[in-house]
């Protein structure tokens, strides 16, 4: 009953994906959009260099690293921190506390249930721009570097969730959390590499964000499939990734129940 009782809010999660599809459409629309201006600004910014690398990537490594860090952003892309926010201030949590239903769980396995019916159509798309890309001579990357990449993102998407998870816990303090949420989202965006990589910053503000995870969540799983990481170094990078969902596990337990204990106080 209980394997059960989570299957149903996974499909549940499918469900709401699929149902507001023009929606859906939109954003993905809109996530294309800056991915082939990026595309076009790499290819002017290494056609008026003259330089065969720049910030450590050949030009056919730094397309296949725009399109895939694009790519890796939506696959594990967030949102629910605004539905916990509104949860936290307008009651809904309150039937989770009395109802034998994990509210870690269910925010989970409808955040899963949601990003498989996202993958299917994402993947889609990536597959056509990396063979277009391909079938133009603009890059080439092997089915190696691929399984790679495709072994580092469960880590990268758990440990997305983890942190915009402990995050939402935020709402039990501030009232109006959805500025909040949005200044923090674009710090996330930056320091996980999905706009540039890591590199851009330097080697000194490089190494200091890669101690981070939010560089594990993109600028590490990207960094796979552009053949930059082998057997060595991805074993590591998957060893920090679990590192630090370990520790985000444990802080956002304790961030919820120092919250759950504000939110029974006020609600009492």
């Amino acid at each position: 009953m209980e394997n059960n009782k989570y299957v149903k809010v996974f499909l549940l999660g499918m469900q709401n994906e699929m149902e507001y599809r023009t929606n859906y459409w939109l954003q993905l629309f809109s996530f294309t959009l800056p991915l082939m201006t990026q595309v076009f600004l790499w290819l002017a910014v290494f056609g008026s260099s003259g330089e065969r690398r720049l910030l450590g990537y050949t030009l056919e490594e730094m397309l296949i690293y725009v399109v895939m860090a694009a790519v890796t952003g939506r696959l594990i892309a967030a949102g629910f921190e605004y539905e916990i926010a509104a949860d936290i201030k307008e009651g809904g949590l309150g039937k989770f506390l009395v109802q034998p239903v994990h509210y870690f769980a269910y925010r989970f396995f409808r955040f899963a249930g949601g990003k498989a019916v996202q993958s299917m159509v994402i993947w889609a798309g990536a597959v056509c721009m990396l063979v277009g890309l391909r079938l133009s001579g603009g890059t080439d990357f092997s089915m190696t570097h691929l399984l790679l990449y495709m072994l580092t993102l469960p880590g990268a998407l758990l440990l997305n969730f983890l942190v915009y998870y402990t995050l939402s816990g935020m709402a039990f303090w501030v009232t109006e959390s959805s500025g909040l949420f949005y200044t923090l989202s674009l710090v996330i965006y930056v320091a996980s590499g999905t706009v540039f990589p890591l590199t851009i910053f330097g080697d000194v503000a490089g190494r200091l964000l890669s101690l981070l995870p939010f560089a594990y969540t993109v600028f590490f799983p990207v960094n796979a499939i552009t053949g930059k990481l082998e057997g060595p170094l991805i074993a590591a990078g998957i060893g920090v990734q679990v590192f630090w969902i370990a520790v985000l596990f444990i802080l956002s337990g304790v961030v919820w129940r120092a919250g759950v204990r504000r939110f029974v106080s006020v609600g009492g």
